[in-house]
């Protein structure tokens, strides 16, 4: 069961020191086949822009587009028409470097090298291809204070509960502040990217890519995390940080075959 995310548990407050990681390997032509969680078969891709093993997570064109498969075998023995197959265009395997202190069911790290907004994109969403009809047009943005998330102008009642089970489901993935701006990303019925500043104690000029019209469930439970944590001495939000869900970040340290030294 987990902890909610913005409370204490028993978790031990040891440094993970994550070692410096290899830098990336060129490209292994392949054919790779690919498991997704809902399909009942493993589908084939081509290859031509990675070094992937087994256990690798990937984004690939075609109608799969879009969803993160796991490589389950790769082969370099064949002999193909390049034109009859989709391809793999991303992998989520940005290396993690920093050392991260846990509190809760979170990992916190307050070093400059920690994981990128960029970086943690590649695990959860796939690559960026606008079109001409992505026009990005924002407004005033919402502005929620910390010392009291639930008085923001325009909370709804039963929205504030929602993001409240947010914050105990680990569905914040990730949050990282730097220079007093903000990025997060937070799973919903897809990956969300919310944007926003910290000034003043609230969180300011704040926008969520979400479809709802109003202030949203997960920028409300950004906004509530990083409230609970601030109050408890948990988390300085006077400094740069990263935070990353602790299930998702010792999962990113697996696939990457990276160690920890605590």
């Amino acid at each position: 069961m987990r902890t909610m995310g913005f409370g204490r548990d028993d978790m031990e407050k040891t440094e993970a020191v994550i070692p410096r990681a290899e830098e990336p390997k060129t490209a292994v032509i392949s054919l790779v086949r690919v498991h997704f969680e809902d399909a009942a078969h493993e589908l084939t891709y081509f290859n031509d822009r990675f070094d992937l093993k087994p256990g690798d997570r990937v984004f690939v064109s075609g109608k799969r587009a879009g969803e993160v498969g796991i490589v389950n075998a790769v082969s370099t023995k064949f002999r193909i028409k390049a034109s009859d197959y989709e391809r793999v265009i991303a992998l989520a395997q940005t290396p993690i470097r920093g050392t991260y202190k846990p509190v809760a069911d979170k990992m916190i790290s307050y070093d400059s090298n920690a994981l990128s907004p960029e970086g943690f994109c590649t695990w959860v969403m796939p690559p960026d291809e606008p079109t001409e009809d992505d026009e990005i047009i924002c407004g005033d943005g919402y502005e929620i204070p910390l010392d009291d998330p639930h008085s923001a102008e325009g909370v709804d009642k039963a929205v504030f509960g929602r993001a409240l089970n947010y914050c105990g489901s680990g569905r914040i993935g990730y949050v990282a502040v730097k220079d007093g701006v903000g990025r997060a990303y937070v799973e919903g019925e897809r990956w969300y990217e919310l944007e926003f500043c910290i000034r003043d104690n609230a969180i300011k000029e704040a926008y969520c890519d979400c479809p709802y019209p109003g202030l949203c469930k997960h920028l409300l439970a950004v906004a509530v995390t990083l409230s609970v944590m601030s109050d408890h001495g948990d988390l300085d939000l006077s400094r740069d940080f990263v935070l990353i869900d602790a299930d998702r970040f010792f999962e990113m340290i697996k696939r990457n075959g990276q160690t920890i030294t605590l």
